[in-house]
């Protein structure tokens, strides 16, 4: 037990008395150090303004990480994808891993076979946005917020990108199972 002689103190409600029993030390300093610390850091980061905020860190970490990547991102910015003159990849290995961007990124709106669900169905001739590759990969780069597709330019490289609308291609023709029905125009390719 305590080492302080309980003693009731010399009020009562309802019936009820009550025990004077302090807190232990250990809690009132740990509380008084806790006040004095927040108070501490208070000056230090809010009013001497001394320590960096959240916005100079914020901004200390977009420069680093611009200056990390500077060289990707200078690449990436140099693609035109309003008006793209793209080629269909060909590359097995290539188009393997873009089977797997596909399964990762694709498969939750559009299906494991690209039959389609909340996106539309990518095995059929039908395309909302334009087919072929430029299509395709522009649609995949910028995305199309207003219905709900990300923007993939900011994730994806480049050729990333054109190995994953190149195998979208690949998926023209098949027969899934449960497609969706088709979307948008009939797109032919011109020769």
């Amino acid at each position: 037990m305590a080492q302080y002689e309980d003693k009731l103190l010399d009020h009562a409600y309802d019936g009820i008395e009550e025990y004077n029993n302090p807190l232990p030390p250990w809690w009132v300093y740990l509380f008084v150090i806790t006040i004095i610390w927040g108070g501490l850091y208070m000056f230090y980061f809010h009013i001497a303004d001394v320590g960096p905020g959240s916005t100079d860190e914020y901004t200390t970490e977009v420069r680093d990480y611009q200056t990390k990547f500077a060289s990707t991102i200078a690449a990436e910015a140099g693609v035109n994808w309003n008006t793209p003159n793209f080629e269909i990849v060909s590359d097995k290995a290539q188009l393997a891993m873009a089977k797997d961007l596909f399964a990762k990124n694709c498969v939750a709106c559009h299906l494991a076979q690209g039959q389609g669900a909340i996106g539309p169905n990518l095995t059929d001739k039908y395309w909302i946005h334009g087919g072929g590759i430029n299509n395709i990969a522009k649609t995949i780069a910028l995305g199309v917020p207003e219905k709900g597709m990300i923007t993939w330019k900011n994730s994806l490289k480049k050729t990333e990108i054109l190995a994953l609308a190149s195998y979208i291609i690949s998926l023209q023709g098949t027969s899934p199972p449960n497609p969706k029905p088709p979307q948008g125009d009939l797109f032919e390719e011109k020769k």
